[in-house]
């Protein structure tokens, strides 16, 4: 007498749904990425020495009208040392990179500055373009 065995199924790993997260997971740090840096169209001034990056968390960005943006959110100059206080609350290092235009009056970035400085920053990052030099 036969005995009919069932077949035994391959054991394996679907990687369709591994796959999928993946994509997701790429796109997701992709989009969310792009959001850090605030999208204000503004001309920095060059350099030829570029120091090391470090992380953007706060923001200051100044155009040469005066308008004073925190990241993405405008700021009047008045309120500027209490947002920055806020946004220091839970940060250790307390640094602010800030982003002025080229063309913005000297004066102007020193306020800035000392605003920063006021609010409690430890650590300001001047934020500029690297100047591509024919040596």
């Amino acid at each position: 007498m036969e005995f009919i065995r069932p077949r035994k199924s391959s054991l394996g790993l679907d990687m369709t749904p591994m796959i999928d997260i993946v994509f997701q997971l790429l796109i997701f740090f992709m989009l969310s990425s792009s959001f850090l840096n605030p999208s204000l169209k503004l001309t920095l001034p060059k350099a030829i020495q570029q120091d090391q990056r470090e992380p953007e968390k706060i923001v200051v960005s100044a155009d040469k009208n005066g308008n004073i943006y925190v990241n993405t959110q405008k700021v009047p100059r008045e309120q500027l040392k209490a947002q920055l206080e806020n946004r220091f609350a839970g940060d250790v290092k307390k640094a602010v990179h800030l982003r002025g235009d080229a063309e913005m009056p000297y004066k102007f970035f020193v306020e800035i500055m000392d605003i920063a400085r006021q609010a409690g920053a430890q650590q300001i990052h001047i934020v500029h373009e690297t100047e591509t030099s024919a040596r």
